[in-house]
C-alpha cells in the first residue's frame, strides 16, 4: 500500500523530469537555429558591403582611366611628341609619355635620375628618349 502511495509522486516526478529535458533540449536548438541565422545574415550584409566597395572602386578606376584618356588626348594636341599614356592604380595618377626630340643614338632610353660613382646616390638626371609627366 505504501508502495502505491509513492508509485504515482514518483512518476509524475519522472515524467516532468523527462517532458523538462525534451523541452530544455528543443529550446537550447532554437536559440542555436537563431544563432546560425544571425551569422548567415551578418556574412550576407558583410559579403554585400564588399561587392558594394569592389563595384565602387572599380567605377571610380573606370572614371579616372576616362579622365586620363581625356588629360592624353588634350596633351597630345597641344604637343606632338606625345607618346602614350596609362592609369597606375596604386599611385592614382595618370601618366603621359612623352618622346624626347633631342635623344641621340646612345644616350640612355629612359630619363630619370642615375647613379653615376656607384655610390648609392642618384646624382644625374639623364634626359632619355623618353619621359614621363603625372597628373
Amino acid at each position: 500500500m505504501k508502495i502505491n502511495k509513492l508509485s504515482l509522486p514518483v512518476t509524475i516526478i519522472i515524467a516532468s523530469i523527462i517532458l523538462g529535458g525534451f523541452y530544455y533540449v528543443s529550446q537550447v536548438n532554437k536559440q542555436d537555429s537563431i544563432e546560425r541565422q544571425q551569422r548567415i545574415e551578418l556574412e550576407a550584409k558583410r559579403q554585400e558591403v564588399e561587392a558594394k566597395a569592389t563595384q565602387e572602386q572599380k567605377e571610380y578606376v573606370a572614371k579616372r582611366k576616362g579622365e586620363c584618356y581625356e588629360i592624353y588626348e588634350k596633351e597630345r594636341e597641344k604637343w606632338n611628341n606625345v607618346d602614350g599614356h596609362f592609369y597606375n592604380e596604386e599611385k592614382d595618377a595618370c601618366t603621359v609619355k612623352y618622346e624626347n626630340q633631342d635623344w641621340k643614338e646612345g644616350d640612355p632610353f629612359f630619363s630619370g635620375f642615375v647613379d653615376e660613382d656607384g655610390d648609392g646616390v642618384k646624382e644625374k638626371y639623364n634626359e632619355g628618349k623618353y619621359f614621363t609627366k603625372d597628373y
